[in-house]
């Protein structure tokens, strides 16, 4: 069983019925097209010799063509490739220096941007996506356009890491992966068949397809996401009753100020997922403001791993509040069904033995606090360019963590973001966390210099008081021990929109 041949199900089941729509375009497929089409893609690909095992890099622009695209590459057994367009010039000659891909598919722009790249220059296919679509529509079908030696260990997707510490890391998903993802997200959204849903993920997209839902692609400027048209956006969601939106927490935070400024609360709407960046219960209580009657949760995980933990908005308590502002980390919630977790070196409280034995996804070791191991049927087999160790059966996630009493997860940040200062470890996520329910502030990031703690902070541009007579922020920064507190303007990585560029910081801190 694949993606694909879930969705060959539901093309026999539910012909005209709609599978995607383009927010942007107001275009439209349905399951039936959609098949059809992305078989006619395939053909074109076999008359320009793309063989199974092919890498393609994908630059396409997010839309239908995309994943009609990304699905005839998935159906003949090639490797879509996916480098993000906005990690400059550097990392995309090394991605492409370290793959070697065997063809590139994008618009004709960026084909010719491309001879200015010696990555891409060495591609030697090099396909209009534009001319693909176009010709599609006449191509005349081959007696068999898939595969049918493609299995869960096939190779589907190739995508990076950031590289930002060394060399990008590649992330290999086979055709296994894909489908104990769909199986993972399945089990924990439950999208109803026949339910609209506004997805912005991705990887996510095809698993709400194949679940039998309609999904509309937002209409979103990735480049520069407060740019985006968020009015447009609300009109989409109230115009078509969709019920069920996956946003990233960037999104959310400019929808509910649209929402806000105009009076606006999106009843329709059942379910709300957001995730991708660390999301405070701040936010949460804006979206419930505005998605009055849905369930809200936040979703924790990794690019190896698509998700990791849920958290309910309704299931945060007092006790949690507290202790989020106390510094004890960010609550994540539970370990979601299907993924076995454990925290490498905690200590067993009797509390935690009872619950790891009562619940068998979730393993509690000898410390307190550790590293995040995941494994499960939605989780990546190592690095392709890293040696595993062949005994090791659990994937590291970079992340420091811990299971609370009542068998949540908790998020303390990087385990390479730790600072120590003499015999004191700080966890400078958990602080941020807790400076993150200073209404004055937008954003925290703690840093250290000469032994000592220095908080960098970005205020509200609505709040013109002066920080250091603020009673709430002095009192945290006495609590933390925190030398000195830095007002900047904190610079965003434009990869993620909504995590911190900390090389940028870097040079902030020199001039500390």
């Amino acid at each position: 069983m694949t993606i694909i041949s879930k969705m060959k199900e539901l093309k026999d089941k539910y012909p005209e019925r709609t599978a995607l729509i383009d927010a942007k375009t107001g275009s439209k497929i349905t399951f039936r097209e959609f098949d059809a089409k992305s078989d006619r893609i395939c053909s074109y690909l076999k008359r320009k010799k793309f063989r199974k095992g092919d890498k393609v890099v994908v630059f396409v622009p997010i839309g239908i063509e995309f994943y009609l695209i990304l699905t005839a590459i998935f159906k003949m057994g090639l490797q879509a490739v996916f480098i993000d367009p906005y990690a400059g010039i550097e990392h995309i000659n090394r991605c492409c220096e370290m793959i070697s891909p065997e063809g590139i598919i994008g618009s004709g722009k960026t084909l010719l941007k491309g001879f200015f790249l010696k990555g891409i220059r060495k591609i030697g296919k090099k396909i209009n996506y534009e001319k693909i679509m176009k010709e599609a529509e006449t191509t005349s079908l081959t007696n068999s356009v898939e595969d049918k030696g493609i299995n869960e260990n096939t190779p589907a997707l190739i995508s990076f890491t950031s590289g930002s510490t060394g060399f990008p890391k590649i992330i290999m998903r086979t055709h296994g992966f894909l489908i104990g993802q769909h199986n993972v997200l399945e089990k924990n959204l439950k999208f109803q068949e026949g339910t609209a849903v506004y997805s912005s993920f991705p990887i996510f997209l095809l698993s709400h397809m194949a679940a039998g839902a309609t999904v509309f692609i937002p209409d979103i400027n990735w480049q520069k996401p407060s740019e985006s048209k968020f009015q447009d956006i609300v009109q989409c969601i109230r115009k078509n009753n969709i019920e069920n939106i996956i946003l990233p927490p960037v999104i959310f935070e400019n929808i509910t100020e649209c929402c806000k400024k105009d009076g606006i609360q999106l009843n329709n709407v059942q379910t709300v997922y957001t995730g991708g960046a660390p999301v405070f219960p701040w936010l949460m209580e804006k979206i419930r403001k505005t998605f009055i009657n849905a369930e809200i949760s936040a979703l924790y995980g990794a690019s190896e791993a698509e998700p990791i933990s849920r958290l309910n908005f309704e299931d945060i308590t007092e006790d949690d509040i507290k202790s989020m502002k106390n510094g004890d980390g960010l609550l994540a919630g539970k370990i979601v069904e299907g993924l076995e977790l454990k925290i490498e070196e905690i200590h067993v409280k009797e509390l935690d033995r009872n619950f790891a034995e009562e619940n068998s996804n979730v393993e509690i070791n000898s410390e307190v606090r550790g590293e995040i191991l995941v494994k499960g049927e939605n989780v990546v087999n190592g690095y392709l360019n890293v040696q595993k160790n062949p005994d090791e059966k659990w994937h590291r996630t970079g992340d420091m963590g811990y299971i609370n009493s009542n068998g949540q997860l908790v998020l303390l940040g990087r385990v390479k973001g730790r600072i120590q200062i003499g015999e004191k470890i700080y966890y400078p996520f958990a602080v941020e966390t807790a400076f993150s329910f200073c209404e004055i502030l937008k954003k925290s990031v703690l840093t250290s210099k000469n032994e000592k703690l220095y908080l960098l902070v970005e205020r509200n541009s609505e709040y013109k008081g002066n920080l250091s007579e603020n009673i709430e922020i002095m009192e945290l920064k006495k609590k933390f021990g925190i030398y000195e507190i830095v007002e900047t303007e904190i610079p965003m990585d434009k990869r993620h929109n909504s995590k911190t560029d900390y090389k940028k910081l870097e040079e902030i801190v020199k001039k500390i």
